[in-house]
């Protein structure tokens, strides 16, 4: 059997809330996917790539739309994983012009993160509604990665 999850992660690669509002956020997250088999907080000392598991179909250039080969991003990876994906920056092999590889288009979104939650089978019509009101309440503009193992 396949599994669906949902990760919410914040757009800053390096945001986590503050203590008060991590006591409560998978609460709060429970009371919009109530049906989720379960609800995980993930917090990390640096950011960590947010993937989508098998929906990763190809990742683009945020700036010409060219598609990146693999072989260039897995050695842009394994370079930013070198100081634990605190500088995500890099040049774009398509263009020249600078971005960093959070900001790729990654097709599905998938991104970097220090705080994500993460949603399994959770069964919810339009995910998408609640980001507004999760967002306010965690303090950060958020993404979804829709993760399918």
């Amino acid at each position: 059997m396949s599994d669906e999850v949902l990760k919410l992660i914040p757009l800053s690669p390096t945001y986590v809330p503050d203590n008060e509002i991590l006591k409560t956020a998978v609460a709060r997250v429970r009371e919009y996917f109530p049906k989720a088999e379960r609800i995980e907080m993930e917090i990390s000392e640096s950011p960590q790539f947010i993937d989508p598991g098998s929906n990763l179909e190809r990742i683009t250039c945020p700036i010409c739309n060219a598609v990146l080969e693999d072989g260039w991003w897995q050695d842009a990876m394994d370079k930013a994983s070198e100081n634990g994906f605190r500088d995500l920056a890099v040049e774009l092999p398509c263009c020249g012009q600078k971005t960093t590889l959070n900001d790729l288009r990654y097709q599905w979104p998938a991104g970097f993160a220090q705080f994500s939650i993460e949603i399994h089978n959770p069964e919810a019509e339009d995910p998408e509604a609640v980001l507004p009101d999760l967002a306010d309440f965690l303090g950060s503009p958020l993404r979804i990665i829709r993760a399918h193992y």
